[in-house]
């Protein structure tokens, strides 16, 4: 591989890495606001139920009659533990944010359009036209 291609996938493989990182964070964010607990994996039995799960991905399971949603960041040694309530606000809490992404994009959209009709001489404000000749024209 030719070395300014290998400089370019290094670099392409960069970026995506820190979008998921900040994705990541931004997940933790909500699970942490929506009352899910963090527990350390502190213990060899949390070591290894960390391990079982599936890394950065909220999962449904089963203690008895109980449902519980699990998330598990491996990373920093944690897991996010929350119940049915908690799980119904983190959705409620992505779909509000999933929203305000979009208002901001279609903000940003909408700057852009109108900054593009101000290229136009036609919308830039009155013509500069000659003052009126006094005394009515030809004698």
């Amino acid at each position: 591989m030719k070395p300014l291609a290998l400089l370019a996938a290094i670099i392409a493989l960069s970026g995506c890495a820190a979008i998921e990182k900040a994705n990541r964070a931004n997940t933790e964010r909500l699970l942490s606001a929506a009352g899910f607990r963090i527990i350390p994996a502190n213990t060899p039995e949390r070591e290894k139920s960390l391990a079982n799960l599936v890394p950065y991905k909220v999962t449904r399971k089963f203690r008895g009659d109980e449902v519980l949603y699990v998330y598990g960041d491996p990373e920093q040694n944690l897991v996010y533990l929350g119940d049915q309530a908690a799980y119904s606000s983190y959705r409620n809490l992505e779909l509000q944010q999933e929203i305000a992404d979009e208002n901001m994009s279609a903000a940003q959209l909408n700057m852009s359009a109108a900054s593009q009709w101000n290229d136009w001489p036609v919308w830039a404000g009155p013509a500069a036209l000659p003052p009126p000749r006094m005394g009515g024209g030809r004698r």
